[in-house]
């Protein structure tokens, strides 16, 4: 807003500066003109001449200062691409430095992590988030919205820095690792963008009917007119959200991750297809290092460790009956309102 108001008033000044010789250019040339025709030291023709001339160059001038603060708008644009094809990321995908393992057993640890979202720096995402998920178990976060649930797993897969504190796999902090090789052991599965997976190099089909079974879609998949040859259109557009779903998750056991983040893995299903994709998601995750986040309550009661998110730190942390039993606990008030909303 201060740089327009200062553009305004600058660009008014230099009009108001070309109007203003404009108009003393016309009313020196017939003030003067005048004169000289009543003395007869010029005639009407010549005084004219000489008129438009002037006239015409203090209109070049009033346009030439309307342009300058075009040019000015086009340098502080060239200037703004200029940095972002000279920034440099703190996050480099294409980056092959960093380090990797030769076996994962997907012991993760959060410790005293902060985190603020660059567009809104005023808000406080995590202020000291501790938190430790234990090879081959699962990990479900609840809590309100905005409360940070979904800002975990992107930790996790570095897709943003913390300000402070670290996250640790096996024991090394996620920074020391190859960001390439990073997100190779981990598959991540949103409703939102129906991610697709798929495994490096090849797989057989053996492989991937196997992968289907497992995931609960290979009898709709074989029931469709050309089996697994069927096109299901732009983005899967011609498949139900369960459907979509089951195809995704198979990618991910293909894939067969040794940790698996799911956000949102069952909402916006109905009661059936909900059913059968957890069903799916159950077989998925034994023995994988799993992080769940979820609204319906209901698909996490099974969880091994359930953390509450609140205020920017973990205010709950076990079994699903464990923090049932805690009176006027933050889980049993999102159970509640959950089954009231029901």
């Amino acid at each position: 807003m201060k740089q327009g108001v200062k553009i305004g008033i600058v660009s008014g000044a230099r009009l108001g500066f070309g109007s203003f010789i404009l108009y003393c250019t016309n009313a020196f040339c017939f003030y003067i003109g005048s004169v000289l025709i009543q003395h007869g030291l010029a005639s009407f023709g010549q005084v004219f001449k000489v008129f438009f001339a002037l006239t015409l160059s203090a209109v070049g001038v009033t346009r030439s200062t309307g342009m300058a603060p075009d040019a000015s708008k086009a340098k502080d644009s060239i200037a703004s691409i200029f940095d972002i094809l000279d920034r440099k990321p703190e996050i480099d995908s294409s980056s092959d430095v960093g380090t990797t393992l030769a076996a994962v057993r997907g012991d993760i640890e959060f410790k005293h992590v902060s985190y603020r979202y660059a567009t809104r720096p005023d808000v406080q995402i995590f202020k000291d988030l501790c938190l430790t998920i234990p090879s081959g178990k699962t990990v479900a976060l609840v809590g309100e919205s905005g409360s940070g649930k979904s800002t975990v797993i992107s930790l996790i897969e570095r897709f943003y820095i913390p300000e402070s504190g670290s996250i640790y796999l096996d024991g090394v902090e996620i920074r020391q690792f190859k960001l390439s090789w990073l997100r190779q052991q981990m598959g991540l599965k949103t409703i939102i963008d129906n991610i697709a997976y798929s495994r490096q190099g090849h797989a057989t089909e053996e492989e991937i009917i196997e992968a289907a079974k497992s995931a609960n879609a290979h009898n709709f998949i074989s029931s469709l007119p050309q089996g697994y040859d069927t096109s299901v259109g732009e983005r899967g557009i011609q498949l139900s959200g369960g459907q979509k779903q089951r195809i995704a998750i198979a990618r991910a056991i293909l894939k067969d991750p040794k940790i698996l983040l799911l956000d949102e893995a069952t909402s916006a299903l109905d009661a059936e297809s909900e059913r059968i994709v957890q069903e799916a998601l159950d077989r998925v995750m034994v023995n994988r290092t799993t992080v769940v986040v979820a609204h319906r309550l209901t698909t996490i009661k099974g969880a091994d460790v359930i953390a509450v998110v609140k205020n920017g730190v973990i205010a709950e942390e076990g079994r699903h009956d464990a923090l049932m039993n805690i009176k006027d606990g933050v889980y049993a008030s999102l159970v509640a309102l959950h089954m009231t909303s029901a």
